[in-house]
């Protein structure tokens, strides 16, 4: 597993495929292993699956987290794979980071997915969300890793391994990162997300689906709304997800090549 330096850290990432480069952004505490279910892209793309540092195997002592820390470990792993451009898919809070890095490094950036994103929590219900993961990481955290697991996989051996991946995350960094995702707030900025975009919701998570009226169609927007599907696209609408990831994705590189 190839390891990027990002100062004084080693960030451990997945490295799969050739073609297209996709970074995939995981949400707090989960590591890489969000992704085991997009595996099979690596036949037309390249995947870069990271744990940001206090996840899975990416140590960290200090249990630092901060949004522009990830974008800065985006940047290492980008430099360390030697890509020039990628294409961001962010899950659920790891919506924040590419976001973020989308707004930040623009000349890096081919596309954006969003799978359960927001440029802010609206919705009191995932504000509570929030606060009941930021408790529990502290004083429940393996209660909260079997509620994560069990809730993403219907297999019982995807559901342990998560399991065992989540239980390796620094409580303090997964406590941080909701907080970060609680608070974080690019409404005001959407509009210098200067690149293609879509957004993956599903239509049983009205929680979250509701945030899709804060984007404005910006450049090229696609909104997806998966049928009879809750928050969890990656992990339980794998298919379709890595569907619509590939059909985005080759659009963008036919568009590019007619420019």
């Amino acid at each position: 597993m190839p390891i990027a330096k990002c100062g004084n850290l080693n960030l451990f990432y997945e490295d799969y495929g050739v073609g297209p480069a996709i970074i995939f952004i995981h949400p707090p505490g989960m590591g890489r292993k969000t992704f085991l279910k997009q595996l099979p892209l690596q036949n037309d793309f390249r995947l870069l699956i990271p744990d940001f540092s206090g996840h899975g195997d990416s140590i960290s002592h200090d249990g630092e987290m901060t949004i522009s820390l990830y974008m800065k470990e985006i940047e290492a792993i980008r430099k360390h794979a030697e890509v020039s451009e990628l294409f961001l898919f962010g899950y659920s809070a790891g919506s924040i980071i590419v976001q973020e890095y989308a707004i930040k490094y623009p000349m890096n950036v081919k596309g954006v997915i969003l799978s359960g994103g927001y440029p802010k929590i609206v919705n009191e219900m995932l504000k509570i969300e929030h606060q009941i993961g930021i408790n529990m990481v502290m004083f429940a955290p393996k209660v909260l890793a079997k509620v994560l697991s069990v809730s993403h996989f219907y297999e019982k051996t995807l559901q342990l391994e998560l399991y065992e991946h989540i239980l390796k995350s620094n409580r303090y960094t997964w406590r941080q990162f909701y907080i970060e995702s609680l608070h974080f707030n690019c409404l005001g900025r959407l509009s210098l997300l200067n690149a293609p975009l879509m957004l993956l919701y599903g239509t049983m998570s009205d929680i979250i689906n509701q945030h899709v009226k804060l984007y404005p169609k910006i450049i090229d927007t696609e909104i997806h709304f998966i049928k009879g599907a809750g928050h969890q696209l990656p992990t339980k609408n794998d298919k379709k997800v890595n569907d619509l990831i590939a059909q985005f994705i080759n659009k963008q590189v036919y568009n590019n090549l007619i420019m």
